[in-house]
Order: C-alpha cells, then structure tokens, then sequence
C-alpha cells in the first residue's frame, strides 16, 4: 500500500499548467531584466509566453505584455525593449519604450518575422519571401506540388529603420486613400544582393553596426546542412534604405505618369557590397567581437559527423575576408577550446568577455572564455535551465535550477575578486509547487556491462524507504546527444513522462544518461558508434541491475518509455530484453532502413552505422528493434505524431503490425497535426495520461485507462 505524504498531490493537469522563465535578457547595463514566462492557454490549447521586466531600481517584477505570445527579447538601450510577437502564427516586431504597455508594431510582413535583432538604428530581421511570382504561374498551370529536396528557399533578410517608420506611419495616417498607395514602406530585402538561390540559416550582426554574416545552406532541408556557406554583406544600412526608398518611390512617380517600360532586371548593389567568405566547410560564424574586428567561428576539424564535437575559433575579419581559399583560412584561424573536452552552445561576445554555456555531466553550466586556450567555469550555485545572457557591463542573467529548486531568474553581477559574483533571485516561480509532494532527485553512477561508468538521475519518493522493494520506470532522454539534468522538475516531468506521479505511485524513476550522451566528452559520445541498441541495453540493464543488487526494486516491476531516440531505445529493450514488463515508444525508430529512407537526415544512420543500407544492411539489422519480433513478449505503447518528418509515422505502423502478428499487446495512439515534439496542451495531457496509466496498469495491476 502506497504510503501517503501530507503534502499535495500534483496532478498532470498540474504539471501542464505550470508556469517558468524562459527567453532571459539583462539590459545593456545590468539593471533590468527582461524575460519569458510560458504559459499554458486551455481554452485555446496552446502555450504562450508573456513579457516580464525586472527593474533593479525599485526591485520589483512586473508582467509587461498580456495578449499573444511572445518569441523573442532584445534590448535596443537600457530604456527600449523590442520583442517578437505573435497574435496567431505570424509574428511581428513590437517596441516598447520606457518599457511599458504593449508598445508599436513596426513590421507587417505577410508570412510573419522569424528572428530580429536590433541594428544600426532599425531591425535586420529574417522572414519568408512571399510566394514568388513563379511559384504562382506553376500551381497555375500544373497544380502544387514539391520538387523533393530541391526547392528554392524563400529564406530572405530585411532592415527596417525605426524613425523612418515613425514617419511612414504618420504619413499614413494622415493620408487618404490615393495618397497612401503612394507612401512606400521603409523596408528594404538585403537578400537582393545574392545573385543564386540560397537558404538563409542564421544572421549573426557586427557590433558595429556596418556588416551581417550570413549562415547559409544551398535549400531548407537538412540533408545541406554539411554545406554551411558564409557571405559577409558589408553595408550602410540607413543609406541603403534612403536609396532604396528614393528609387521606389521614383517608380511609383513613373509608373502614374506613363506606361510601364519594359521589366529589366534590377540592380541591388546600392544595397550593400556580398562576398563569400573562403571558409573551412562547415565552419559558421558563431559571434562577431565587439570592434568588429574578429570572428568567432564554430568548426569540427576532424570530420562532420553528428557526434563530432564543435570547437570554437578565432580569425581576424580582413584576414579572413582576403583569404582565396579554405586551406588558407584555416591557417589564419586560432582553436580556442581544444583543450576543453565539452561543446559549447550558446555564446555571448561583450565588452564583458566571451561567455557560453555547455553541458558537463548532469548539468548546464557557463564558462568564461579568455579568447586563447582558457576556458573557465562560472559557480553560480545554480544550473542553467533554458536561456542566458550577458550585458556589455558584464552583468550574467539566467533561468536556472537545481535538484533542489524550481527554476528561477537570477541575476549576476561581477565583483572586484576574481571569480566571485554576487548573484540574486529575481523571481518566485517556487512558489507553484511550495506545497508539493516532490519526492528527492539524485545522481547515481554504475558500471556497464563493458566497464564503462554510466550515470543517471534517480527520483525517490519523499517517503523512500532503502529496506523496500520499489517498482521502476526508465526515462530515456532522446538525442543521443543530449542528456538527463539533476533537476527538481525537467521539462519531460512536465509534458511527456509523469516522473512526479510515478514517484507519488510509490515508484522509483531513474533517468540514464547513456553511452553517447552529450556532457561527458568527446570519446564518450562514440561509444555507440556501430553499436547503436546494444551498447544502450547493456547501460539499461546493468542499470537494472545495480538497483537490484542495492535492495531497491523490484525486478519484476521494470518499464522503459522515452521519446525520439529514447523511444528507438525503449523499443530495442522491449524487443531485446526479458528484464522490461511494459515499454512505451514515443517517436521512436523501429527499423534504422525504414528510418534512413524516410527521414529528413539521412546523415544521422550513415555517421553512426558507418554507411548507407543500400550497399550494406547487416549492420542497420542488428541494431534495429524489429530485428528480435519473432522474440517479442513485451506489451508496448507506441505514440507518433503524424506530421514527423524527423522519425516518421511509418516506424510507428512498422512496430505496430509487427507485435499485432505476434500477438504481443500493443497500443499506437496518432496524435494529428504534430511533428516530432508534441506542442499543445491538450495533447500533451493524452501523452502523460497515457503513460501513467500504461506504467500502472503494468507494474501495479491497475485497471487499463487509456482514453
């Protein structure tokens, strides 16, 4: 009999519903603090995320925005706040002044902005390009369709200028109906320059407010993700606009005073001065230095493969813009993190300092880079959950956590010893889950069937009792480079796997970070290397194992679900294992050839099976679930969105056919609309209800509610 605490009992209802920070960014000189707070919207069944400021000056956090949702967060000055915002799926730039209200909308783009970033007096921002003229006289003509991995992007960039659109819309307003089809908004597609079709990936903008580079791919999809190219626009931006707007507004005057000359094709060189930069393939612009004068460049030196780790580098821009070939390049660009066996993700370059975070273990934490071979952790006392940021006063602002503590906002400020900050929390986001039963968190370390240490995160209940015998369910992070965090509460515990409520069913969790997880280094990471499923079994096993030997579980009480590759994980240990009583595979792969034929990185089976099936399959056999079904006894929960191009639905039916012949228990729930991750709240709740009830009905004999 489960052993009840006095504390309250969270439902999923509760987990979906809770509220946390996200989209963290401190103003230029560290005295206010604007973020994210996602939050769920039942009636409408989506989650949205609202504007909140904390000002250093009075103290107090104030929610700044009510109404849509809100995708991005820039500071233009320590009074102005720019935001990405969304009333339906296309968003567009708001600005705030003194940081109150809702602000001004500034752009009005057809297909909505996806990504902005304050510059040289107005927004660079990245958008699709409506449907060109082309693509509309071929549906015309012959229908739609789409030519498979060969159409031409619509990837654009955009600049905008603030007070040209101040005066744009006073025009506007005062005009008339004729007067207004004269006006010509100020805003001008840089992406005229390229003179081929290309994909824009990511803008990273100089300082200095005179260059943007440009991350480009040769389409959308992600088989030319190995083909990074970089081109550098060096530009006016204002004058470019000025010229822009003259010669449009000149058209306007020609084309009302006589009939249209004959179309030419026009030339956008006024607009700025595009070159290509001869890099080292693969290598991107990561950040630019705050004179201008240096690159920060992301580069695997000894191969692409999805496990090789990125390191850093450093070039000189002249240098790198006169280099005429790649061998050259490299030979001007300095490695500054090959000593440090981690990846760095997100960077921040300031007058502060480069800063990044990355992950070590169990954990993501900030490093302080010293621009040659140095990379110093930041001891914070808390873990970075979701964003981070850095102002030009040096000031660290983060959304972080702990196995102890529910994420927060902190902010930190430098102090005059050396490694020492003073940090402060800004928020009480705690205060949602204050009366909660949250049960203990942990990291444990155990010894794989090959010798190699795993580690893990064990949930306990409050009550844990070291004499009894626990049920336990697996949680497998998906990746396989990524990882499971000691948190108090991660983001699967509150949209995919109840690992709260099983803990308050009086089950153990554990979460295994196996070979191939990220945090633990490079040679880490290629443990399951040509060993993809059987490298994973023996983790999960020995896991098991360990647990059993110490007196804590029950043996015959043992489940496994995870999502994407922790459901091709739970799958192969269903299908492999006699240790698992019930398994669920959410987005899980069944068959690595099904997989690699259909999916939208075909790299991925290549890297890590060491080639393509149609020359060799014997190794795609080995490692694939399916391969053991004629073995199958293990009951399976199978759930897919239907819309997954990264694992597609027909791993799902695969699976499902495959146990319904064997006659082994299985269920396939298909959820409509949802790519990979599932992203509404409603559907979310069917995900975890499901779950729960699988995993109880399985180890604890508890009647079956799936719907």
């Amino acid at each position: 009999m489960v052993k009840k605490s006095n504390l309250y009992q969270a439902t999923l209802r509760d987990m979906l519903a809770l509220e946390f920070p996200t989209n963290v960014r401190v103003s230029p000189n560290g005295t206010r603090v604007a973020f994210s707070v996602a939050t769920t919207n039942w009636r409408d069944n989506r989650y949205e995320s609202h504007c909140h400021i904390y000002d250093d000056v009075t103290g107090a956090t104030r929610q700044l925005t009510r109404y849509g949702d809100v995708r991005q967060i820039e500071w233009v000055d320590d009074e102005t706040l720019v935001l990405l915002k969304a009333y339906d799926e296309k968003a567009q730039i708001w600005l705030l002044e003194g940081g109150t209200g809702e602000g001004w909308q500034i752009t009005d783009h057809t297909t909505g902005v996806e990504w902005f970033h304050p510059f040289a007096g107005g927004m660079i921002f990245m958008a699709r390009q409506p449907e060109k003229d082309e693509k509309k006289a071929r549906s015309d003509q012959y229908g739609k369709y789409t030519h498979f991995e060969q159409e031409e992007s619509a990837s654009a960039v955009y600049f905008i200028g603030i007070q040209e659109w101040q005066d744009y819309q006073r025009q506007w307003r005062a005009a008339t109906e004729e007067e207004a089809k004269k006006l010509v908004a100020p805003v001008v597609e840089l992406s005229k320059l390229f003179t081929e079709p290309i994909a824009i990936k990511e803008i990273i903008v100089s300082p200095t407010g005179d260059a943007l580079y440009l991350n480009c791919w040769k389409g959308d999809d992600l088989v030319y993700a190995r083909e990074t190219r970089v081109f550098q626009i060096k530009l006016d931006a204002r004058a470019s606009l000025a010229r822009y707007l003259k010669r449009e507004r000149a058209k306007l005057e020609e084309k009302k005073d006589s009939s249209p000359a004959p179309k030419e094709k026009e030339d956008w060189s006024y607009l700025g001065k595009l070159a290509e930069l001869k890099l080292p393939k693969g290598t991107r612009v990561v950040a630019v230095s705050p004179d201008g004068v240096e690159l920060l460049l992301g580069y695997k030196q000894r191969d692409q493969m999805f496990y090789t780790r990125e390191d850093l580098w450093l070039a000189g821009e002249k240098a790198v813009g006169r280099a005429k070939d790649p061998a050259k390049c490299l030979r001007l660009m300095t490695n500054i993190t090959a000593g440090f066996d981690r990846e760095l993700m997100t960077v921040h370059w300031t007058e502060a300092g480069i800063f990044g975070d990355f992950i070590d273990r169990t954990r993501v934490c900030l490093a302080y880079l010293d621009g040659h071979s140095k990379t110093s952790p930041i001891d914070l006392g808390v873990f970075e959950f979701g964003d981070f940021h850095v102002s030009k006063s040096g000031h660290l602002a983060l959304s972080g956590t702990n196995a102890e503590s529910f994420v927060e906002v902190y902010l930190a400020a430098p102090t005059k010893k050396k490694k020492k900050w003073d940090v402060r929390k800004l928020t009480n986001f705690a205060g949602q889950i204050e009366p909660w039963d949250l049960g203990t968190v942990e990291t444990i370390r155990w010894q794989s069937r090959d010798g190699v240490e795993i580690e893990g995160i064990l949930r306990k209940p409050s009550h844990f009792d070291p004499s009894k015998k626990y049920p336990l369910v697996l949680v497998v992070h998906g990746g396989p480079t990524w990882f499971s965090a000691d948190y108090l509460l991660s983001g699967e515990d509150m949209r995919y796997y109840p690992a709260l409520q099983f803990n308050l069913k009086d089950m153990l969790v554990l979460k295994p970070n196996y070979r191939g997880s990220i945090g633990r280094g490079q040679a880490f990471e290629e443990l399951n290397v040509n060993n993809l499923g059987v490298g994973d079994l023996w983790d999960l096993e020995s896991a098991v194992d360990h647990l059993v030997q110490l007196g804590w579980v029950d043996p015959e009480k043992i489940g496994c679900m995870g999502w994407s590759q922790g459901g091709y994980i739970s799958a192969f240990v269903g299908l492999h294992s006699e240790k698992f009583k019930a398994v669920s595979v959410g987005a899980g792969i069944s068959d690595w050839y099904t997989y690699h034929i259909s999916n939208d990185i075909p790299d991925f089976t290549r890297d890590y099976l060491s080639g393509s099936p149609f020359h060799d399959r014997a190794l795609y056999e080995k490692t694939a679930p399916i391969s053991n079904l004629s073995g199958a006894k293990t009951p399976m929960l199978i759930q897919h969105g239907s819309e997954d191009r990264r694992v597609p639905l027909s791993n799902a039916t695969e699976l499902y056919r495959g146990l319904k012949e064997m006659g082994v228990p299985v269920e396939l729930f298909i959820y409509p609309g949802m790519g990979h991750p599932i992203t509404k709240p409603r559907e979310n709740h069917a995900v975890m209800y499901q779950n729960l009830n699988w995993f109880s009905h399985y180890l604890l004999g508890e009647d079956l509610k799936l719907e």
